[in-house]
């Protein structure tokens, strides 16, 4: 004797079957006595039946009251159902199609290896076991499953790919319509299902097809409550944001969680129809379509005109909608198999497409999802627009912004090159009067030198005829006694080629400090010309000779021998710049021993580098960028113009396309200067 009640709960006596806690609630509800009096008299194995059968269903009822988490409900079922059947696999599939073409394994149980079935979805079509189940109220128990009547050949790839041998099903209905299936599977081996578990199982499905009911419903509640929240969610972001991104972003992220599908994008039409992938949401392992240009070739103007009106286009099949092969073809190319596509309409012109993209199977597409989207499509419209409209705003913001930035850019310029054109005016008077108190320095300096030749050849023959009337003569003259005590005549002619030696360097040091003068302002020499780099470099030390101290250390690496056309009488005024700042330096840090060092070399084909290295406190890296502007310096007041550095980038980058950089990294300072040997060259 076998007891079954359709109700939710199930009420058992609580006396001397010491039944576990969680049944004492059933126990507690007893309805009459007469139910108590039959249990007690039950065999004892029939005893331990119901007790089992108690304990299953009040656990199920437990879970269905503790959580309106479907997935939760249904895989602790599976687990119970699994457990107590001792078998190989337990699936439950739900009823989530309208058209109620399909069924979805919602909930599993599996021992061993067994294939997997959770997840997927399993048609009704070509598989007659499900429609039998779906017709009947009582369980079906299959013990040679593969021999059942009527399975088609991918339902019998299916069956043996998931070891099924036997099975018992029974389909869960709540008022009169079925709402999903429990299945027990046997792998290992054939199994005859007795009475009993086919009673249990049928009570099981009672309570299951409430629990799925009340899912469902809360399920659909729930699902509108968060359309309305994600509708509700992109308006405000359209009024508190402008920023379309992320508006878009926002929308194609929840419109993907929401309809729980693979892939969700936002299409933007360009030139003829062909269209780009703006904004993407996708679900592994679908792959990414951001980004490319999509030229969709069947997409002829009449689609745009039915869009641009409002058109909502649902495909629950690409291979069933009568799309013509061309279109079929591309979708297929992008893996999808169902899509649902909304309209994003401007008042005079289509700007794109909204599409949701199922790509592991067909679907159907609910009324509820299809008008979500198409109240999102209209949202996005607004805001584009919106957008746009700020956009336009900002460029014109922009553009205005770009305008007075340039206009400052130009007055400082134009700033910046009249001061270095004061300054170039005052270096060129500088050199013009530096050069013409050199020619007349030299002038007079030429009579002197000239003459110095002569004079030494005269005071040797004053010598030579002293020499012989001081021979000749058998004594001196009184007079002659008094003039050597007077002036000492013998210090004198032992002394005067001395004399006249040093008059001799000296005339040669001035004949060479007016040379270097004249190398160094280069005024004769205004057009570019082949020059000898060294040159510059020794002429323009010798101008600041003067700012030496004894202990500075100079040293000098010429390697490059290549003469190198430019403006020479700029380049040296580069050179003075840089060493006399290296000068700077080495004062600032008087407790170190003061070291400049030039190099030159050719460190590529056709150019020459010049390296103008001190070993003073360095600049900092917050500082080095700003050190070629114009008006830039960390001078005192007074001290520095700020237009030094800013010069010689002028000449070398602009006036000898060359390059010039500054390297300081702690103590020291090194600028280098690259120039190509022909003025023009490239690197």
């Amino acid at each position: 004797m076998y007891i079954k009640k359709q109700a939710p709960y199930c009420t058992w006596p609580k006396p001397d079957l010491s039944l576990p806690q969680a049944s004492r609630s059933i126990q507690e509800a007893t309805e009459t006595y007469k139910e108590r009096m039959e249990i007690q008299n039950l065999h004892p194995r029939e005893l331990h039946r119901e007790v089992e059968r108690s304990r299953l269903l009040n656990e199920i009822n437990h879970q269905v009251r503790s959580t309106l988490d479907l997935d939760e409900v249904l895989q602790s079922a599976c687990l119970l159902l699994g457990e107590t059947f001792n078998c190989s696999r337990v699936s439950i599939l739900v009823n989530e199609s309208e058209a109620g073409d399909w069924l979805i394994t919602r909930g599993e149980y599996k021992t061993d290896d067994y294939t997997s079935q959770l997840g997927s979805r399993v048609p009704l079509a070509d598989n007659p076991h499900l429609h039998q189940l779906m017709s009947q109220a009582e369980p079906l128990a299959v013990t040679r499953f593969l021999e059942f009547p009527g399975l088609g050949e991918e339902t019998l790839q299916l069956v043996q790919g998931l070891g099924i041998k036997s099975m018992l099903a029974i389909a869960t209905s709540y008022q009169g319509k079925v709402n999903g299936i429990i299945g027990l599977h046997q792998c290992d081996r054939e199994r005859e299902w007795s009475q009993w578990e086919q009673d249990l199982l049928e009570g099981v499905a009672s309570q299951l097809a409430i629990a799925i009911n009340q899912a469902q419903l809360y399920s659909a509640t729930r699902a509108a409550a968060q359309r309305e929240s994600l509708l509700r969610l992109i308006t405000n972001q359209i009024r508190s944001t402008l920023d379309l991104n992320t508006v878009l972003k926002t929308a194609v992220r929840g419109v993907r969680e929401l309809l729980n599908t693979d892939r969700v994008v936002i299409y933007r039409f360009l030139e003829n129809w062909a269209g780009e992938i703006v904004v993407e949401d996708l679900r592994v392992p679908w792959p990414p379509i951001l980004g490319g240009i999509v030229a969709d070739n069947c997409f002829k103007t009449d689609h745009a005109e039915l869009y641009k009106q409002g058109r909502v286009r649902a495909i629950d099949d690409i291979h069933k909608a009568g799309l013509n092969t061309c279109h079929a073809e591309f979708l297929d190319k992008l893996q999808v198999k169902a899509n649902l596509i909304v309209p994003i309409a401007m008042p005079d012109h289509l700007w794109g497409l909204l599409i949701a993209h199922e790509c592991h199977s067909t679907r159907h597409w609910t009324q509820g999802e299809i008008e979500l989207l198409e109240q999102l499509g209209h949202q996005m419209a607004i805001a584009i627009s919106q957008a746009e409209l700020y956009q336009k705003v900002q460029d014109s913001a922009a553009q205005y912004q770009a305008q007075a930035e340039q206009l400052t850019a130009t007055i400082q310029e134009l700033k910046a090159t009249q001061q270095q054109l004061i300054q170039s005016e005052k270096l060129s008077s500088l050199g013009q009067l530096v050069a013409g108190v050199a020619h007349e320095i030299n002038n007079a300096n030429n009579f002197v030198h000239a003459n110095l030749f002569y004079v030494q050849e005269y005071v040797e023959a004053l010598k030579k005829a002293v020499d012989i009337y001081e021979l000749a003569a058998s004594e001196i003259p009184p007079e002659i006694e008094e003039l050597n005590e007077e002036v000492d005549l013998d210090y004198i002619r032992s002394d005067s080629p001395n004399l006249i030696g040093s008059m001799q360097q000296g005339s040669d040091r001035i004949r060479k400090i007016v040379q270097n003068l004249r190398n160094f302002s280069r005024l004769d020499e205004a057009g570019a010309k082949p020059v000898n780099l060294s040159e510059g470099l020794e002429s323009s030390l010798s101008m600041l000779q003067h700012r030496f101290s004894p202990e500075l250390k100079i040293h000098k690496h010429y390697h490059a021998k290549a003469r190198v056309e430019c403006h020479p009488a700029q380049i040296n005024q580069v050179f003075f710049n840089l060493i006399d700042n290296a000068l700077d330096a080495i004062a600032s840090n008087p407790d170190t021993e003061g070291e400049l060092t030039l190099s030159i070399c050719e460190p590529y084909p056709n150019w020459v580098s010049i390296s103008i290295k001190d070993n003073g406190p360095g600049i900092s890296p917050e500082i080095q960028d700003q050190i070629f502007n114009p008006f830039f310096t960390t001078k005192p007041v007074g001290k520095g113009t700020g237009l030094g550095l800013s010069l010689c980038y002028q000449i070398i980058v602009k006036g000898h396309n060359g390059k010039i950089r500054c390297i300081s990294e702690g103590q020291g300072t090194e600028f280098i200067v690259e120039l190509p040997i022909k003025m023009g060259e490239e690197k």
